[in-house]
C-alpha cells in the first residue's frame, strides 16, 4: 500500500523541529526551496541527521532550517544513523544569529525594501509596492531590477516606457530587461489607453477592457468563449505565473488574488478540475464577492453541460485548496460517478446549496458509502466501473435499512426505456447527461 506524503505549509521550520522536540517525534522532514531539497531526520525530538546537496550534518541544518517559504514533506524516518551531535536549541541559536546578521545586511542595502516590494506586487498590491519602490530607487537608482519591477506596477505608459528604458540604460546586457523592453514594444501600438493594466500571467500592459492578454495569449477572465478557447496561451508564461501564485499561496493562504489566479492558469491550462477547486476555495473565502462566485457558476454550468468525452482528464485536485470543514447538521448527499470531473462539478455545486457531499467512483465503494454515511440522497451514475447503476440500485432498494433513500440516476443514456428501466428498478428520478445544475438542485430538494 502507498503512503500518502503528508504536507506542512504556513509554518516556520524552526518552530516545528520544537514542536517535534516537545512531542518527542519520529519523522523525516523533505524540505523544498525553489527546487532545492534539504533532508532532516529526527529521532524521538532529536535531529540527527541532516543533508542539502554535498552539505551534512549541521551544516546543512544551519542552511535548510535559515530558508524561509518553503515547502515541507512529512516522511517515515529514513535511519536512525547519526552525524548531528549538537542539541536542537544550539542549533536553532546559531540559525537565529545566523538570520539577524543576514538581515542587518539587507536592511543596510535596501535589498530587504526591494524583495518586501517584489512580494507585494507579485500579491497585486501595486499601491504599497510602489511606496517602498519610490524608497528603494531614492537610495540606488543605478539598480535595473529595481526599475523593471517600477515598470510593472505602473498603469501610466509613459511611466512605464520611461522605467523600461531606464533598466535598459543600466543593464542592456540582461536578459530580463531584454524580455521586458520586446514584450512592451510588441503591444505598446495596440495600446489606446493612457492607463493601462497588466496581464495577470506575464505582465504585458494591456487596455482596461482586454479579456485575452495580446502577449501571452491568457484569458484574463472566464466566459462562455475563453472556456471554448482555452487552450492558446504560451504554456512558459503560464507556468512561471503558476510558480510564482503556487508559492505566495504557500506564505499566504488566503491571498485571493493568488486563488483566483491559479484558477485562471489552469483554465488555460484546461486543467479544470484544479480550476474548480481554486475557484470554490475563493469563493468560500469572500461570500460577498461576486466575481468569484459567479466566475465558478460558469465553469460548472459549462462542464456540467459537456459530454464526458469532450472533459480533459484533470490532475487530482489539490488537498490543501479542496478539503474545507464539513457540517454535522447538513443534508448528506452521495455522488456516485465514475469521471473525476464530472463528480467535483456536482459535489461543488452541491456543496455551494448547503449540502454535505460524499463521492464514490464505483459501485463497491458507493455501497461502502452507503453503510458508513446513510446518506439523505444518493446521485447515482448508471454507467459504472465493476458493477452498473442498475445493480446498485436493485441492492439498495433490496436492503431494508437503505431502501426509502431517494436515487436519482445520471447517465448520458437518454429515451423512454432507460428511464422506465431505472423506474422499475426503484429511481425516484431520472437526469441526463450534460445537465443543468440549477435544474439538478430544484431535482434533488423535492425529495430531501
Amino acid at each position: 500500500m502507498v503512503t500518502k506524503t503528508k504536507k506542512i505549509d504556513g509554518f516556520s521550520l524552526d518552530n516545528i523541529l520544537q514542536i517535534f522536540s516537545l512531542e518527542k517525534k519520529s519523522q523525516t522532514l523533505k524540505v523544498i526551496k525553489e527546487g532545492n531539497v534539504g533532508i532532516l531526520d529526527i529521532d524521538n525530538g532529536e535531529l540527527i541527521h541532516a543533508e542539502l546537496g554535498t552539505l551534512l550534518g549541521v551544516k546543512a541544518a544551519i542552511e535548510i532550517i535559515i530558508w524561509d517559504d518553503i515547502q515541507i514533506e512529512l516522511l517515515p524516518l529514513r535511519s536512525s544513523a547519526r552525524t548531528i551531535t549538537n542539541s536542537l536549541i544550539n542549533i536553532l541559536l546559531e540559525v537565529s544569529k545566523i538570520k539577524d546578521e543576514r538581515k542587518s545586511d539587507l536592511e543596510e542595502s535596501g535589498e530587504d525594501l526591494l524583495a518586501a516590494a517584489i512580494e507585494k506586487a507579485e500579491k497585486q498590491q501595486y499601491k504599497e509596492a510602489h511606496t517602498e519602490l519610490v524608497q528603494y530607487l531614492k537610495k540606488n537608482r543605478n539598480n535595473a531590477v529595481a526599475w523593471i519591477w517600477y515598470s510593472r506596477i505602473q498603469g501610466n505608459v509613459e511611466i512605464m516606457k520611461k522605467a523600461l528604458k531606464m533598466a535598459a540604460n543600466l543593464d542592456p546586457n540582461s536578459a530580463l530587461v531584454k524580455e521586458e523592453n520586446e514584450k512592451f514594444t510588441s503591444v505598446y501600438g495596440q495600446l489606446t489607453d493612457d492607463v493601462v493594466r497588466k496581464c495577470y500571467f506575464c505582465w504585458a500592459p494591456l487596455n482596461k477592457n482586454t479579456t485575452t492578454c495580446r502577449y501571452c495569449r491568457g484569458h484574463l477572465i472566464i466566459s462562455r468563449e475563453t472556456l471554448a478557447q482555452s487552450g492558446t496561451a504560451l504554456p512558459s508564461c503560464l507556468e512561471t505565473a503558476r510558480e510564482r501564485y503556487t508559492r505566495i499561496l504557500n506564505k499566504y493562504p488566503r491571498s485571493l488574488a493568488s486563488l483566483y489566479c491559479l484558477g485562471l492558469i489552469n483554465i488555460n491550462s484546461r486543467n479544470f478540475q484544479d480550476a474548480l477547486a481554486y475557484l470554490d476555495k475563493a469563493a468560500k473565502m469572500a461570500p460577498d464577492k461576486a466575481l468569484f462566485t459567479n466566475q465558478l457558476k460558469l465553469l460548472l454550468d459549462h462542464l456540467a453541460q459537456q459530454s464526458e468525452e469532450e472533459q480533459p482528464s484533470p490532475k487530482e485536485v489539490p488537498e490543501e485548496v479542496a478539503e474545507t470543514p464539513e457540517a454535522t447538521d447538513q443534508k448528506m448527499i452521495l455522488v456516485v460517478e465514475d469521471s473525476s470531473t464530472t463528480r467535483k462539478v456536482i459535489s461543488i455545486t452541491l456543496s455551494r446549496q448547503g449540502y454535505r457531499v460524499v463521492e464514490a467512483a464505483d459501485g463497491l465503494e458507493a455501497l461502502s458509502k452507503i453503510s458508513e454515511e446513510r446518506p439523505d440522497l444518493i446521485m447515482l451514475d448508471v454507467i459504472l466501473p465493476k458493477m452498473d447503476g442498475y445493480k446498485i440500485l436493485s441492492i439498495i432498494k433490496g436492503n431494508k435499512e437503505f431502501k426509502d433513500i431517494p436515487v436519482i440516476m445520471l447517465t448520458s443514456k437518454d429515451g423512454f426505456i432507460n428511464k422506465m428501466k431505472g423506474k422499475m428498478a426503484g429511481s425516484t428520478a431520472y437526469l441526463t447527461k450534460p445537465f443543468d445544475p440549477d435544474k439538478m438542485i430544484a431535482e434533488i430538494q423535492k425529495h430531501v
